[in-house]
């Protein structure tokens, strides 16, 4: 099956050539939990709101629920504050995790 992408040949032209390594101040645009019986993860969707050259673009990533990861999801959550009584609830609500704010660190290390 083949697929059309829109704008693919570009991609190595686009934003995503422009992120260096450092710190992007984001907000969560879409949140999505995705089931796998191995590492089951959040995806999210940022926008970039600075540096002000890349503000509108936005960045992809995987917050693991592994038990040995749920440091670092409990982490985002608390510096992006999210509401404190779903959390100490164990409670996670896609909808209230998108408009977050926080800062991300971008990093092009292997």
């Amino acid at each position: 099956m083949r697929r059309r992408v829109q704008g693919l040949h570009e991609a190595d032209q686009s934003a995503a050539s422009q992120l260096r390594d450092g710190l992007l101040l984001v907000r969560v645009e879409r949140a999505h939990h995705r089931w796998d019986s191995r590492k089951p993860f959040y995806l999210l969707r940022f926008s970039i709101l600075e540096p002000k050259e890349l503000t509108g673009h936005s960045v992809a990533g995987r917050l693991y629920c592994t038990p040995s990861a749920l440091w670092k999801l409990n982490w985002f959550l608390r510096d992006f504050g999210y509401d404190s009584e779903l959390l100490d609830r164990d409670e996670i609500d896609e909808r209230s995790l998108i408009g977050l704010r926080g800062v991300i660190k971008i990093s092009h290390k292997s």
